[in-house]
This record gives C-alpha cells, structure tokens and sequence, in this order.
C-alpha cells in the first residue's frame, strides 16, 4: 500500500469521523433546543389560556411582552411537534417553513399565534458549534491537500528511480525544492551520476582491453605460421585461440551488460534453432539430434536468442558422456539433453562468470556460456531452469510464464 493511499485512507476516516460528530452534534443541538421550547412553550400556554378568558386585548398583549412572546402570522406547519387539547381549546407547537418554532393557542374561536424571541440566542449557540465543525472539516480537506502536494514529488523521484533501474542512466530527478524531499533528489541525482560515471568507466575499460588483446593475439597466430611444425607451436596456437576466444566471450558480455534495448521481432522456434546450429562448429552434425514437436512462434531477438541456444548446446557437447545430446522444442519451450554425471553445486552456482565443475577443469571453456545464455534470457522476460533425472542434464528456456505454474 502506498503512502498515497494510506494518507487518503486516513483523511478519508477522519473526515467521516467529522462528519458523524457534527451529525451527532447537530441532533443533539436540534433535540435540546425543541426541548427547552416545548418546556416554556407549555408553561406559557398555561398563562395565556388564562390571560385570554380574563384580560382585554390590551392587557392580553402587554402581558404576552412580560413573557417574550410576539405574535405572529399563522403559517403553514413543516413538522408537528406537540398537540395538545384544552378544555376550551387546544395548544399546538410546530415547526414553520422559514424553521421557527410557533405556538398555537386556540381558546373557543380565538387563536393566537406566538413566537418566542428569546430563544434566538440559543439557537445561535448550536449554529456556531455546527460551523465550528464545517470549519474543521474545510481545515482537515485543506491539509490533505497540502500534504499530498508536498508528497507529489516523490512519485517523480521514484519514476527517475526505476527508469534508472531498467537502464537508463542518464534519469535524473527535477525537483529543487529545499526540503528533505528535496534533499532526498539532489542525494539521489548524486547517487545516479556516480553509479554512470562507473558503469561508463567500466564498460569503456572492457571494450578497451578487449580490443586491445585481439591486436596481439592476431599478430601471435600469425607468427605461429611462420615457425615449423612442432609440440610447443600447437600448444602455443592452442592457447591463442582459447585467449582469442575468452575476449570474444568477455565483449559479448559486456555488450549485452550495455544494451538497453533488444530487437522486438517474430520468428519460428524453428529458424531460431537453424540460427543457432549455423553458429556451431561442428565437425559431425549426427553429434546433436534435433527434435521439433511443435513449431511455435515467439518474439524477441533473433541473434541473442539463437547465441543462447548455441552455448546451451556448446555447454551441453563439452560436459556429455554420451553422444548425441537432444535438442528438442516443444511449446513454449527449447530444450538441451546431456548425459553425465550430477551437478557437484546448486545450478544457480554456474550462472555466474568463471565457474565450472571442479572434475572438469581440462574441459575447453571459460565458465561464461551459462552466465550469457542467462543474462540474454533474462533481458527477453524468459526464464532458464534446469533438472536433473535419469542420469541427463535438461536445460530448458521457456518462453511462456504460465508453463512455470
């Protein structure tokens, strides 16, 4: 849950809360105030049936003063509040439309209709207390938006973030404010440019020593013809071309480390495993036995993925047993069978540059094809596992995510 959401969440709580307690108060104003007309208007009724079977006109409304009532013009009733009848009338409180409180006293034909001005000041009293809690609401609103209007600067930072994460390096965070939010981008600018500074050194070093070595190893396996047939010239030949072979390996590496974006096309599972048999060099084509029960079509790019085919089945020719090995492609995904002996160290072990199994350190190779194949299916979204039965290696890319489940 972001912090987005748990700030709504909890204005969102709070402002509810407010709005039952000015519900709460409201209705308690509300049943407080009709409660203290109905005492008074009751106890003045009392006097006024009274007043009206004795006094005159006059008197009748210089006494109506002494109890703060004003009479006034009937209306129409928004809600009845209490109705009682007398012995030569009737006595009636309600609610008119402009929301006064009215008395109604009805002695034989005569009716008065009556106000009280005094309780005016009480029912200011709950208007205020009801605009108190408006007011607190509007000040809980205006802080939610401050708030997130503070915060907002963080999803662009955290954008910049994982635009760097995916590769772009250059992503960098635009906010100035002087803050901590700000401080946290200007600490995260910092971050970002130090970590490009490294990878460009590191890759410009790769690619430097890389093409700097193979100058060498050309002009060495050069002079290697010159010199006459002999043990030490074919152990010299030998190792320039497994170095020959190390930097073209260590390039390809640091080529795929510095490529953010991978061709995008559809092909066949079957011109992808025709890609990868032309990369081999093979010296008996019965060595792999090909098997393709279904032809199915994926996306991605076509060099990246038959290279990782290729060194699956390179790695696969190295550490068998048993010839031949099995290519086999089935929906969604390739397969590579070896016969031999089990992994001496969990599989995740040889995804890493430089490992090989201890018992086969005279085997040709550096270590570097299963951390390739896995980096190039990686970058396509793929997943590379591996299983162990029967005596047989299976190294398997799958192209589909649901195969997993």
């Amino acid at each position: 849950m972001s912090i987005f959401t748990k700030i709504t969440l909890l204005f969102s709580i709070s402002f509810l809360l407010m709005v039952g307690i000015g519900y709460q108060i409201d209705t308690i104003n509300t049943q407080k105030y009709e409660s203290i007309i109905l005492q008074k208007y009751k106890t003045d009724a009392r006097k006024i049936f009274t007043w009206m079977a004795t006094s005159s006109p006059d008197q009748l409304d210089n006494q109506l003063k002494t109890i703060n009532l004003l009479k006034t013009p009937p209306s129409s009733p928004k809600q009845m509040i209490l109705r009682q009848p007398h012995t030569f009338g009737i006595l009636e409180v309600y609610e008119s439309l402009n929301e006064e409180y009215i008395l109604h006293v009805r002695y034989f034909d005569e009716d008065l209709y009556l106000r009280d001005t005094t309780l005016e000041e009480t029912q200011k009293e709950g208007w205020i207390l009801n605009t108190l809690v408006l007011a607190d609401m509007v000040v809980l609103a205006v802080i939610f938006i401050i708030i997130l209007r503070m915060l907002s600067p963080l999803n662009s930072i955290a954008t910049s973030m994982r635009r760097f994460a995916r590769g772009e390096y250059e992503s960098r965070s635009t906010i100035n404010s002087h803050d901590e939010i700000g401080e946290v981008a200007h600490t995260y600018n910092e971050m970002a440019q130090t970590i490009e500074n490294l990878i460009i050194s590191r890759q410009e070093l790769l690619r430097d020593v890389g093409h700097e070595l193979r100058t060498p190893i050309a002009r060495g396996l050069f002079a290697l013809e010159e010199i006459d047939d002999s043990k030490g010239r074919d152990i010299l030949k030998h190792s320039f071309k497994e170095l020959d072979q190390l930097t073209r390996e260590l390039l390809e590496i640091e080529k795929l480390q510095a490529t953010d974006i991978i061709k995008d096309e559809s092909f066949s599972s079957e011109t992808l495993i025709l890609e990868a048999l032309s990369k081999l060099c093979l010296s008996d084509e019965s060595s792999i036995h090909v098997t393709i029960k279904e032809n199915f079509i994926l996306k991605g790019d076509l060099q990246y993925l038959s290279l990782a085919v290729k060194n699956l089945l390179d790695n696969a020719l190295k550490y068998t047993d048993q010839l031949p090995i099995t290519l086999e492609v089935t929906s969604n995904r390739i397969s590579v069978f070896n016969h031999g002996d089990p992994l001496e160290k969990e599989f995740g072990y040889f995804l890493t540059p430089f490992t090989r199994q201890e018992s086969s350190r005279t085997t040709q190779g550096f270590g570097l094809g299963l951390n390739i194949v896995s980096k190039i299916v990686s970058k396509h979204g793929f997943s590379l596992i591996y299983d162990y039965k029967n005596g047989y290696h299976c190294f398997s890319i799958i192209t589909d995510s649901d195969e997993l489940s």
